[in-house]
């Protein structure tokens, strides 16, 4: 089993809660003013840094709802939690500290006996607090 991404400790692996999609963004504060020689700009700073994470999970096949579990135990808590690609060989990047600031969960066709869904699909926003290793790298060589 391939671990990809940690949100603190839930791993979303490759069988269990897998990681659908990845999408990041991020703005950066630049009001204008206009003059009588053009528009003057000034830098004040980068705002909010928001990544959203899409996930999925069978259930009766291949897990991952103990993964789900603590990221919803995460956004309960507020915690700020370490947020981390990983790769191959041990390798992972650290993206920086987040918080789990919206989380959607959707279950499809629940089965019979234990009541949760075939199939599980998630959604969750992290926003980043702090300013962190902003894409330090480590591992095991």
């Amino acid at each position: 089993m391939t671990a990809l991404v940690a949100v603190g400790a839930a791993v979303l692996r490759t069988i269990g809660l897998n990681p659908q999609r990845l999408g990041a963004e991020s703005e950066s504060r630049v009001p204008g003013k206009p003059t009588f020689t053009g528009m003057d700009y000034q830098l004040t700073g980068m705002g909010e840094r928001t990544t959203r994470l899409e996930f999925a999970t069978w259930p009766q096949v291949i897990g991952g709802m103990d993964a789900l579990a603590v990221l919803q135990l995460q956004h309960r808590t507020q915690a700020v939690v370490p947020f981390i690609r990983l790769g191959a060989n041990w390798l992972g990047t650290l993206q920086g500290f987040v918080v789990v600031r919206h989380l959607s969960i959707d279950e499809e066709r629940l089965h019979p006996f234990t009541g949760i869904g075939r199939i599980v699909h998630g959604e969750a926003e992290l926003v980043h607090v702090g300013s962190g290793a902003g894409g330090f790298t480590f591992g095991i060589m």
